[in-house]
Parts: structure tokens; C-alpha cells; sequence
């Protein structure tokens, strides 16, 4: 018995064959059935002269189109010189996009009404008896410091203040596990808007909140809140409505184009803070923040007109009360005391935009709407 398995100890062990390299499909041979197996190809049938002579101009016309291709080629050298090598223009890029913006805009148009995705004002005073707006913008604007600390995209941070909103609008939560949502919230959207992973682990979210919660309150307050938005975790922002009407709009040469941005950047962050803001569709305040933008970079003249008001398909009168509602947040006239968005974008590459003073009285004759 012990020899029996001596013998099975020492038997050698089978040898694996070695699997061939897969190959690409365009590497494989093209071979018929007759020579799969390695026996050898039928005998094809002799040319003729004819067949000869016309295989031979087929061949000499490809010689000589690749001679001319040749000669009208330019230098590879040339084309691979980075210092020759410009960047895509602008311009041209905003073209290429131009035959798309209207079916885009429509397409957008119809989701930013979906019940499904939009907050319901009025159900957070229904709901919520622990909560209120005031909490709610502290909140908002601890997330702002947050996104800027774990450097995640700005749609990230619109996202994640819009799934809190629609949780505060159909579940009850206590002023002890609000944090503990916005933490959630900006989890969720990581995962849906960002591109690293290293974004997107539990453990960096319950870390910074100073150990208030664990990773497992964490991951359990995920579950609830993508159960509570029905994983409906799409859908348009403020920011992606911004970015369209920037497309469509030229605000001039490259430097006032960017202080532009940046200031509509600011408004529309600053409209995070306010709950009242949530009453409006985004692409409404989207082009409130651009009215209060221009108006502030140009004071005196008339921030609205026909090109814009075809391109964000609203008249002065239909932003109204959303214009007044950003311009009080500029002037800190709201929500004074919450200042990360304020110290955010009074960095140098945000062209120190916060700073800038904007008049309080906007002249009626600019909210006038424009008539044809």
C-alpha cells in the first residue's frame, strides 16, 4: 500500500500545453476549407495573356498613384514637431457641434420637467420637521469645500446637491444623519460623473467626516438614498445648461469669454446654497445666472437681447423673479455667512470674479423684454 503511494507521489505531473497566442481577426489566415487541414490548395486554372496583361496596367496604376499621393503628401517630420503642431480651434470645434445644439437643447428641455428627477418644493416643508433651509445650506456649502478638496468635476457637486434635494422632498431624515446624505449624495454622483476610482472609495467619504460616521453608514445610507431616487441618477443640471448656452453665445475675444464663464461658474454655485432656487427649472436659473453675469461685467449695458433670448428660449419676464433671486446672492444679501463658494472663486483662475462688484439696483428698463 505504502509503495502505491510512493509510486503516486512520484508520478510525474501531466504537462499543461501551452495555449497559442489568440490572434486578431486580421491576422488570421485566409485559407478555404481544402487547406485548413494542411493539405494543399486545388490547383487554380492558367492565366491567360489577357488576364496577364490586365493584372500588369492594374498594377502600374497603383505604382503611379502612390508616387503622385507621394509627392502631394507633406513632411511627416513637419506634422510630428510639437512646436508645429496646433491645437484644435475653438471655432472650428463649436461648428462641428452647431447642427447638434438644437436637438440636444429639446432633448434636455424634456428631461429637466421629469417628475421622476425634479425636487418637489413644496413636499419639504410637508415632510421634513428636523431639517430646515438653513441646515440645508450649511450643508451645500461644507460640499463645496469638499469637492474642492477631493478635486472632483464641478457636474459632481450640482449632482450631488440635486439627489439631496429630491431625498429631503420624499423621505424624512433627522438633523443627526444629514451630513451623513450629502456624504452619500456626493458618493453617488462621484460614481456616475467621475473617471478615477480613487474618487470613488467608501473609505475617503466617512474619513472626512472626522469619524461621525463609519464606512458601513456610509454604504447603508447610499443603498437608501439610490432606493429613494428610484436610481433615476441622471439628468440635467444647471451646469450642463450653462455650458449650452456659453456654446451658443460668443462672449468675444478669449479673456472676456473666460470671465464670463467663471462668473456664471460662481452665480449658479452661489444659487446652490438657496432652496428657494430649487422651484425653478435649472435651464431657468441657468440663464438668470447669465443675465446677472453680463449685466455685472457690463453694467451698463443692456445684458439681454435677441440672440440670447432665441438661444436660451426665455424673455427677460420669464426669468424674472429667478434674476432677483441670484443678484441677492451675489450682494450676500442671502445666505451671507456661508463663504466657501465666495473664497473658491476668489482664485486668480477664476479671474478673482467673487470680488467684483456688482450694483444693487438693476435698471428696469433692463428688464424689459425685447420686441421684434
Amino acid at each position: 500500500m505504502e509503495s502505491k503511494e510512493n509510486a503516486a507521489r512520484s508520478a510525474p505531473l501531466p504537462v499543461k500545453r501551452p495555449r497559442g497566442k489568440r490572434k486578431a481577426l486580421a491576422d488570421l489566415p485566409i485559407t478555404g476549407p481544402n487547406t485548413s487541414d494542411g493539405s494543399a490548395p486545388r490547383a487554380s486554372k492558367p492565366r491567360t495573356r489577357s488576364a496577364a496583361r490586365a493584372e500588369a496596367e492594374v498594377e502600374e496604376a497603383r505604382k503611379r498613384r502612390e508616387a503622385e499621393d507621394a509627392a502631394r503628401a507633406p513632411d511627416v517630420s513637419r506634422l510630428l514637431d510639437p512646436k508645429r503642431v496646433k491645437r484644435p480651434d475653438a471655432c472650428a470645434a463649436q461648428a462641428a457641434v452647431a447642427p447638434y445644439l438644437g436637438d440636444i437643447d429639446r432633448y434636455l428641455r424634456s428631461l429637466e420637467v421629469e417628475p421622476l428627477i425634479r425636487p418637489n418644493a413644496d413636499n419639504f416643508w410637508k415632510i421634513q420637521k428636523d431639517i430646515s433651509p438653513n441646515m440645508r445650506a450649511i450643508l451645500v456649502d461644507w460640499l463645496v469645500e469638499v469637492a474642492g478638496e477631493f478635486k472632483l468635476q464641478a457636474e459632481t457637486l450640482y449632482l450631488a446637491v440635486s439627489y439631496v434635494d429630491r431625498f429631503l422632498t420624499r423621505d424624512i431624515i433627522t438633523r443627526d444623519k444629514l451630513q451623513l446624505l450629502g456624504v452619500a449624495a456626493l458618493l453617488v454622483a462621484a460614481k456616475y460623473e467621475e473617471v478615477e476610482s480613487s474618487k470613488m472609495k467608501v473609505n475617503k467619504y466617512s474619513d472626512i467626516t472626522d469619524g461621525t460616521y463609519t464606512k458601513q453608514q456610509v454604504v447603508k445610507m447610499e443603498a437608501d438614498l439610490l432606493k429613494s431616487l428610484n436610481f433615476e441618477i441622471g439628468g440635467p443640471t444647471i451646469r450642463t445648461f450653462l455650458r449650452l448656452f456659453i456654446t451658443s453665445f460668443s462672449g468675444g475675444n478669449g479673456a472676456s469669454a473666460k470671465k464670463l464663464e467663471s462668473m456664471c461658474s460662481y452665480l449658479a454655485e452661489l444659487s446652490l446654497l438657496d432652496y428657494d432656487c430649487i422651484r425653478y427649472l435649472p435651464s431657468i436659473v441657468a440663464a438668470a445666472c447669465l443675465f446677472v453675469a453680463r449685466f455685472t461685467i457690463h453694467p451698463k449695458t443692456r445684458p439681454w437681447n435677441l440672440m440670447i433670448q432665441q438661444n436660451t428660449g426665455y424673455k427677460v419676464s420669464d426669468l424674472q423673479d429667478s434674476i432677483f433671486a441670484i443678484h441677492e446672492l451675489q450682494l450676500s444679501i442671502r445666505w451671507p455667512d456661508q463663504k466657501a463658494i465666495r473664497e473658491k472663486y476668489k482664485d486668480r483662475k477664476f479671474g478673482c470674479v467673487s470680488t467684483m462688484a456688482s450694483p444693487r439696483e438693476i435698471p428696469a428698463s433692463f428688464l424689459e423684454d425685447h420686441n421684434k
